[in-house]
């Protein structure tokens, strides 16, 4: 990240990457591995598919794809250090309602909470995953995101839930039983 300044001018504000429209670039620290290859890789490819896309949910998949691995040629997210964060939330009461998240502009995404937000997108992202739902949501939400702009009611359509409150509460009880094991997906 030494070199970013002296190639693009100012200072980054991450020590590990970040994904630059303007200058159509993916700048990163990859001595920390390639998690953060993949999760700036999501942006760009987010970016040239779905530039209408939400913040909660370009993170969220993004930041899903941080722990990759492969199954059946398909690229899949594993648990991840963003879990114990999240765990402690959950616990602590301190997760926001999937509605406020989805429909955070980038400001309130990534203000004072967004390590929750971080978190709590990708573990939805996560989830949709392992029920099988992730590529539905995508395809269904990019359909509908003029009716639709923060996915929330597809969201909820995909998931076939009506009371989203319940499913949180269902979702944080699914995520306080994953574990993560460093090295591991």
């Amino acid at each position: 990240m030494s070199n970013t300044s002296a190639i693009f001018g100012g200072i980054p504000d991450t020590p590990y990457g970040y994904y630059s429209s303007c200058d159509r670039a993916l700048i990163m620290n990859v001595a920390l591995g390639y998690g953060t290859l993949v999760h700036e890789m999501v942006h760009a490819f987010m970016e040239a598919n779905f530039p209408a896309c939400p913040t909660w949910f370009n993170e969220g998949l993004a930041s899903l794809y941080e722990q990759p691995s492969e199954r059946a040629g398909h690229i899949y997210g594993g648990t991840n250090w963003r879990l114990a964060g999240l765990k402690d939330a959950i616990l602590a009461g301190g997760v926001p309602p999937f509605e406020a998240i989805t429909k955070a502009g980038r400001r309130a995404f990534y203000g004072e909470r967004r390590g929750i937000h971080y978190a709590a997108a990708r573990y939805l992202c996560y989830y949709l995953q392992e029920k099988g739902l992730l590529v539905r949501f995508y395809h269904r939400f990019f359909a509908e995101h003029a009716k639709d702009p923060t996915g929330f009611a597809t969201l909820r359509e995909v998931l076939g839930e009506r009371d989203m409150r319940a499913f949180q509460g269902r979702w944080e009880r699914f995520v306080l039983e994953l574990t993560y094991e460093r090295g591991k997906p």
